[in-house]
C-alpha cells in the first residue's frame, strides 16, 4: 500500500498550542450570542417556557422543536417563571447566570411552591405545627423582608 504524497505525521512529543481564538475546540462562533443586551439562548428557552406555560398540550420537547432550543432549557425557564423570581429570570436573560445553574438554584424552591399551593388547609396547618412558628419566622419571614446584601 502507498502512503499518500500529503500525509501527515503528528509528533505527541511537541506540546500543542491552544489558539486564542475560537470555543476550545478550534472552531469559532459566527452568530452573536448576545442580541440587545439578552442571551440567545436563554431568550429561546423563555420563549419556549411560554409557550409551555400557556398550552397544556405543548410539552418541553415540542417547545424546544418551535423555538430552536432544548427541553432541559426549557423546563428549567418553566421553574423560573413559576417561582416568580424576576430578578433571577433578568440574570438568566442578560447571561450573567447559565440556565441550569439557575435550575439548580430553583429546583427546591419550585418544589415547595408547588406543595404549597396544592397543600389542603389541614396540611398547611400540619405543617405549621410540624416546623413551628419561630422556625418559619427566622427562616422564611425574617429574610423575605430583610434586604438582601
Amino acid at each position: 500500500m502507498s502512503q499518500l504524497p500529503h500525509s501527515t505525521t503528528f509528533s505527541s512529543s511537541a506540546p500543542q498550542e491552544k489558539s486564542k481564538l475560537g470555543n476550545g475546540n478550534g472552531h469559532r462562533h459566527y452568530h452573536p450570542r448576545i442580541r440587545n443586551g439578552c442571551r440567545l439562548a436563554a431568550l429561546r428557552a423563555f420563549t419556549g417556557a411560554q409557550l409551555v406555560l400557556k398550552n397544556e398540550d405543548i410539552t418541553p420537547v415540542d417547545a424546544a422543536d418551535m423555538v430552536g432550543s432544548n427541553a432541559a432549557y426549557i423546563r428549567v425557564m418553566v421553574a423560573l417563571i413559576q417561582t416568580g423570581d424576576q430578578t433571577l429570570i433578568n440574570k438568566v436573560l442578560a447571561g450573567d447566570l447559565p440556565v441550569l445553574t439557575a435550575g439548580v438554584q430553583v429546583r427546591g424552591l419550585a418544589v415547595l411552591l408547588k406543595a404549597y399551593k396544592t397543600a389542603t388547609a389541614e396540611t398547611k396547618a400540619a405543617f405549621g405545627r410540624a416546623v413551628t412558628i419561630d422556625d418559619v419566622f427566622d427562616n422564611v419571614i425574617a429574610p423575605a423582608i430583610t434586604p438582601a446584601e
